[in-house]
């Protein structure tokens, strides 16, 4: 499991904290390797003819933590995502890191380092759970279109330790290992949203975004899965989740957005956000009005 743990730890983060550290003050260094900023948004805005879905919405997203962005049904939460992802055009600049570009497109933003997950489980039908994660790991392939075509032996050496890593990482969700030649589809719903997270983990992200991925879930399953991201963040993984649950929210998050009309609303810790008059009256639906 160590060996695991080291390979979800994002390598330049890793290098990096190795080289700013000294080993007599290890403790500075944990502390100075949470302040890192994973992610970071700045004005970003998306338009749909003349509605503003998103407006200058600005977020950070620290290194080893769970960053909660939540608010009603409409407020823009996973039009933000879509945007902060690639998915979607927007105005505004995002970082992974330090890495930013004036036109980040889903494909260059998870080479920088930022994967995600969906709201609706999009997983390939007839393929194998062990084929569904590897398709996360076409980000890490280097070896160029003549490689992959002819087999070259850096490709098939590439090719190896993919398979190796999620295996592992097919453990490491909590899925048996017999689970890899099986339909991914046919999995109950909790294993096919533990596939979708070996699926984005492979990619070995520095960010991973959850769009609710807790959904249509009971309690136990809820339990389980929010363990899971647990043991992810602490891999080295920075979390940014929507998610409805409160409950769920205070036991996980590190920090909470809320989002309203495409808007920030409140922005702290769980108890500073749920707390707030605005939020309750906005999200829960009490307090001030």
């Amino acid at each position: 499991m160590r060996a695991l743990t080291e390979d979800l730890i994002p390598l330049m983060n890793r290098n990096a904290f190795v080289n700013d550290c000294i080993i007599d003050e290890r403790a500075n260094c944990a502390v100075a390797e949470a302040q890192k900023v994973a992610l970071r948004a700045e004005n970003v805005t998306v338009r749909f003819g003349g509605l503003n879905a998103v407006k200058n919405l600005d977020l950070v997203v620290k290194s080893h933590a769970v960053h909660a962005l939540i608010g009603p049904n409409g407020a823009g939460k996973s039009t933000a995502v879509n945007a902060l992802s690639g998915f979607i055009r927007s105005e505004g600049t995002v970082w992974v890191g330090e890495k930013t570009t004036a036109n980040w497109t889903s494909h260059s933003i998870a080479r920088a380092g930022l994967a995600r997950t969906f709201q609706n489980i999009r997983l390939f039908g007839v393929m194998s759970v062990l084929e569904t994660i590897l398709v996360g790991s076409h980000t890490r392939f280097d070896g160029g279109l003549f490689s992959a075509l002819f087999r070259s032996k850096a490709a098939k050496k590439q090719e190896r330790e993919a398979v190796q890593e999620a295996r592992r990482l097919i453990e490491f969700v909590g899925l048996p290992p017999e689970a890899a030649e099986m339909t991914a589809s046919a999995l109950s719903y909790g294993h096919q949203r533990r596939v979708e997270i070996a699926r984005a983990l492979i990619s070995r992200p520095t960010v991973l975004l959850l769009d609710e991925p807790l959904a249509g879930m009971n309690v136990a399953e809820k339990a389980e899965l929010s363990e899971l991201i647990r043991k992810v963040y602490r891999s080295g993984v920075a979390i940014l989740l929507i998610e409805h649950d409160m409950d769920v929210i205070r036991s996980l998050a590190n920090h909470v957005t809320v989002l309203y009309h495409g808007q920030k609303l409140a922005d702290g810790t769980p108890d500073e956000v749920l707390s707030n008059a605005d939020v309750q009256a906005a999200y829960l639906g009490k307090g001030k009005a």
